[in-house]
C-alpha cells in the first residue's frame, strides 16, 4: 500500500513565520532529502533569514491541545482513541478542503500534544481529535511517547447546524514533533564589541542552539548556530563578536535535542555594548568678523557639526578646542564646551586651531585649521529668515544670494529665550526650509539662527525669535513715502521686535493704482522698495498687510497722487533756457566791445559846451521866444571850415597835472560861475582833453548867444 501523509516544518519566530509543506509518499526518498537539504540550510551558522509575504492573521488559526488524560479509548473500536466517546462511530466523508495548514508538535515539559491549522468556515465550531493505528491501544493516556506513531484526523463540528467535518488522516511520528523547551537567557554581559550571554533549558539536553540577534534600530536578524557543552550542562554560554561600540542589540535564542523539533524562542532579551573612543574628528567650519573699526580686534566664530553614532562609538560628553598663534606658540587657550559653537575674540594673525570631540572612553583624533585673520573670505548672510506655526513645532524658511562661492549646507541654532542650556542644533542640505524637529513649548519664546556653510567657511549667523502662538516676533510699523516721481514711488517702513496681534504667515507690500494691483511679499532683511512703470497724474496707494491661515488683514497704508511734471523735468526744461539767456547776454556784451574797440569814436554831444549851454534853464527866464531861422545858418563851405575853434591843453611829461590851475586857465573865476564846474568835469573825455566842436556862426541879434570869452581870447 502507498500511504500518503502530509509533512510540515514550521519555523515561527515573532513577526516572522518560516513554512515548509510537503506531500510525500513513504517511498518517495528523494522528497525527503529535500526536506532534510531545507532544514540543514535554516539552521545553518552564520545565515541572515528574511521571509517575505504577507503573513496570515494569528486569528485565522485554530488550535487544540490535548494531554493523554484527556484521550479515551473507544470499546467499539480498539485501536481509536479519542476526545468524546461519541466520535468513536465517526465516517470521514468530507470537509477535507475545510483545512489547511495543519501543523502538530509534542511538548516534552508539558507533554502535551498541540497544532494548529486553518479553517475555512467563519461559523462556531467544536473541534476534537481522532487518533487511530492499525493495532490495537493498550493505554490511550500513554500514546504521547517517543516511540509513538498514529494517525490523526481533526473534527470540527458546527454549533448551530450541527454539520460535522472531517480533516484528511494525518501521519504522526511522536519523535519527530517533539519540541524541545523553550530556554531561558539568565544573564548578558558585555564589552565594547562583544556580548556574552548565558542560557538554560531545564534538563532537556539540547543536541544544538541557535542565537538570533540584530541591532534594535534594524528590520534584520542574524543567526549564529551553536553546539551546547555537555561538561557545563545546564548552563549554557557562548559570546558574539565583531558588534558595534554604544549598540544596543536584541537577542533570542531557540534549541532542539537529538530528534524533533525547535524550540519556541526565548523572549527577547536588550543588551548594549560598552562605549569606545570616537574614530573621527568633528568638522569644523569658521567665521571671522571685525570687532573694531580699526580691524585689530576680530571675532572668530568655530562651528563643528555632531558626530554620527556610528563614529562616536557612546556619548559625547563635550569638545576641546585649542588654538595657538603661529609667531607665539607659547600663547595656547584650550576651551572645553559642550556646544556645537565656539566664539573667541582674538588680535589679528594666524592662529592653529584643533578641535576634538571625547566620551567616556577617550578622545577622538584632532581636527586641524589654520585661520590668517588678515586675509579671510566670508560667505555672505542668509536673508528673509521667517518662522511660521506648524502643528506642534516651527516652520522656518529664508534665502540666500548666488556668489562664486555656493552655499553647501546651513546650520539651525535654536533654543528658549531664558533657558540657552536646552540648545539644539540641525545641519540642512540643499533646501531652504525645515520643521525644526523636537517639542517646541507653548509658552515659549525661542531664538532661532541660521549660518551658510560651505566647506571650511561659514557666514555670519541670522536670527529672528518666534513662538507657537504668534509666529516671528516681528512687526512692520512706518510706512512712509520716500519720494514720488510721475513715473515711479519708492516707500520705506521700520521692523520692529514686537508680537503682532495674531500669527503671521507672511507680510505683503501691495500697490493698488486705477486699472492694476502688484504685490510682493517682503521679508525682514527688506526695509524700501521702489514701483516703477507708474502712470502720470493718477492716484495711487501702497498699503502692507499681513497673511494668516484664516485670511489676511491690513496693517497700514498711505496714498498718493503721481505729478503731471516732476522738478526734474522741469529743471530739464529750464536749464537750458537760463544757459541760452546768459550766453546771450555774454555774446552780446563781448560784441559790444570788440565793435567799439574796432570803430571811430562818435562824439557825444552832451559832453560839448552847446550842448551844455542847450540843457541850462537861464534862457527859459525870458518871456520873448525866439526863433531860429534857418537862412541865418546857411554860410559857404568855407565860412564853416574858418569856425572850426580846436582846443587843446598840453602838458609837459615833467609837469604834474594841478586841476585847480588847470581850470582857472579855461575860466576865470569870475566868468560864468554856475557852469565852470560842470563843462570842466564834462570836457574830461575819456580820450583827453582834445575836443574838437563845430560851433555855427549865430546871428549877434540871436537871444540864445551870450558873449563869453574862450581861452586864449582874452587878449
Amino acid at each position: 500500500l502507498k500511504q500518503s501523509y502530509s509533512l510540515q516544518y514550521c519555523f515561527d519566530f515573532k513577526a516572522f513565520s518560516f513554512k515548509v509543506n510537503f506531500k510525500i509518499s513513504m517511498n518517495s526518498r528523494h522528497t525527503f532529502y529535500l526536506l532534510s537539504c531545507v532544514v540543514s540550510l535554516c539552521h545553518s551558522d552564520g545565515i541572515t533569514l528574511i521571509w517575505p509575504g504577507k503573513q496570515l492573521k494569528s486569528d485565522s488559526y485554530k488550535e487544540l491541545a490535548v494531554s493523554g488524560h484527556d484521550l479515551k479509548l473507544c470499546e467499539s473500536r480498539r485501536n481509536v482513541c479519542v476526545m468524546d466517546i461519541m466520535d468513536c462511530s465517526f465516517e470521514p466523508l468530507k470537509g477535507k478542503e475545510m483545512f489547511l495548514d495543519t501543523s502538530c508538535h509534542y511538548l516534552v515539559h508539558e507533554r502535551s500534544f498541540v497544532c494548529k491549522w486553518i479553517y475555512l468556515d467563519d461559523a462556531k465550531i467544536i473541534n476534537s481529535f481522532i487518533f487511530s493505528q492499525t493495532s490495537a491501544f493498550s493505554h490511550c493516556p500513554s500514546i504521547f511517547n517517543p516511540l509513538a506513531d498514529f494517525n490523526l484526523i481533526i473534527k470540527s463540528k458546527n454549533i448551530i447546524d450541527k454539520k460535522e467535518m472531517y480533516s484528511e488522516v494525518y501521519a504522526i511520528s511522536i519523535a519527530n514533533i517533539t519540541q524541545a523547551p523553550r530556554p531561558t537567557i539568565m544573564s548578558v554581559n558585555a564589552t565594547e564589541t562583544s556580548i556574552i550571554i548565558t542560557w538554560m533549558t531545564g534538563q532537556f539536553h539540547s543536541s544544538a542552539c541557535q542565537i538570533f540577534y540584530k541591532l534594535s534600530t534594524s528590520k534584520f536578524w542574524t543567526v549564529v548556530s551553536v553546539i551546547p557543552f555537555e561538561e557545563k550542562f545546564p548552563e549554557n554560554l557562548y559570546t558574539i563578536n565583531g558588534l558595534q561600540p554604544f549598540s544596543q542589540y536584541d537577542l533570542s535564542i531557540a534549541c532542539r535535542g537529538a530528534y524533533g523539533l525547535w524550540s519556541d524562542w526565548s523572549a527577547e532579551y536588550q543588551a548594549m555594548t560598552l562605549e569606545s573612543a570616537p574614530t573621527a574628528p568633528p568638522y569644523v567650519s569658521y567665521c571671522v568678523e571685525p570687532l573694531d573699526d580699526n580691524f585689530d580686534t576680530q571675532k572668530l566664530v568655530l562651528l563643528w557639526k555632531s558626530l554620527e553614532r556610528g563614529v562616536a562609538q557612546g556619548v559625547i560628553l563635550g569638545y576641546e578646542v585649542t588654538y595657538t598663534s603661529t609667531k607665539r606658540a607659547s600663547l595656547k587657550r584650550i576651551i572645553n564646551t559642550t556646544d556645537l559653537k565656539a566664539v573667541l575674540e582674538i588680535a589679528v594673525g594666524n592662529y592653529n586651531i584643533t578641535v576634538k570631540a571625547y566620551n567616556i572612553a577617550g578622545h577622538s583624533p584632532a581636527q586641524h585649521v589654520g585661520i590668517s585673520t588678515g586675509f579671510y573670505q566670508r560667505l555672505p548672510a542668509v536673508k528673509g529668515l521667517w518662522a511660521i506655526a506648524e502643528a506642534s513645532s516651527l516652520r522656518i524658511r529664508w534665502e540666500i544670494e548666488k556668489t562664486a562661492m555656493n552655499v553647501t549646507e546651513f546650520a539651525i541654532e535654536w533654543f528658549p529665550f531664558h533657558d540657552v542650556a536646552s540648545k539644539q542644533w540641525k545641519r540642512l542640505n540643499g533646501s531652504f526650509s525645515t520643521v525644526l524637529p523636537g517639542s517646541i513649548r507653548p509658552l515659549e519664546t525661542y531664538n532661532i539662527s541660521v549660518y551658510p556653510l560651505c566647506d571650511a567657511l561659514c557666514g555670519p549667523p541670522v536670527s529672528v525669535q518666534a513662538s507657537l502662538k504668534h509666529g516671528t516676533l516681528l512687526d512692520i510699523v512706518q510706512l512712509k513715502l520716500v519720494n514720488v516721481t510721475k513715473t515711479s514711488v519708492t516707500v520705506k517702513w521700520v521692523w520692529q521686535e514686537k508680537a503682532p496681534s495674531t500669527s503671521t504667515l507672511q507680510y505683503r507690500l501691495a500697490l493698488r493704482g486705477l486699472h492694476e494691483i502688484r504685490s510682493l511679499v517682503v521679508f525682514p532683511h527688506q526695509w524700501t522698495h521702489t514701483f516703477y512703470r507708474l502712470q502720470t497724474n493718477v492716484k495711487y496707494s501702497v498699503y502692507i498687510y499681513g497673511e494668516t491661515t484664516f485670511g489676511n488683514y491690513s496693517k497700514t497704508n498711505i496714498e498718493f497722487t503721481t505729478p503731471f511734471l516732476e522738478n526734474d523735468g522741469i529743471i530739464k526744461a529750464v536749464v537750458p533756457i537760463v544757459f541760452l539767456i546768459i550766453g546771450f547776454g555774454i555774446f552780446s556784451i563781448l560784441s559790444r566791445a570788440i565793435y567799439k574797440d574796432s570803430s571811430s569814436n562818435i562824439i557825444n554831444p552832451g559832453h560839448s559846451f552847446i550842448g551844455h549851454w542847450l540843457l541850462h534853464s537861464f534862457h527859459e527866464r525870458d518871456h520873448i521866444i525866439s526863433v531860429l531861422k534857418l537862412e541865418d545858418f546857411t554860410l559857404p563851405n568855407q565860412v564853416i571850415e574858418k569856425s572850426l575853434i580846436q582846443i587843446e591843453y598840453q602838458m609837459s611829461d615833467e609837469e604834474d597835472f594841478d586841476e585847480d590851475k588847470f581850470l582857472s586857465k579855461i575860466y576865470p573865476p569870475h566868468d560864468c560861475p554856475e557852469e565852470n564846474s560842470v563843462n570842466v568835469e564834462n570836457s574830461l573825455t575819456p580820450h583827453g582833453l582834445t575836443e574838437y566842436v563845430d560851433l555855427p556862426l549865430i546871428p549877434g541879434h540871436s537871444e540864445y548867444v551870450v558873449n563869453c570869452p574862450l581861452l586864449g581870447s582874452a587878449s
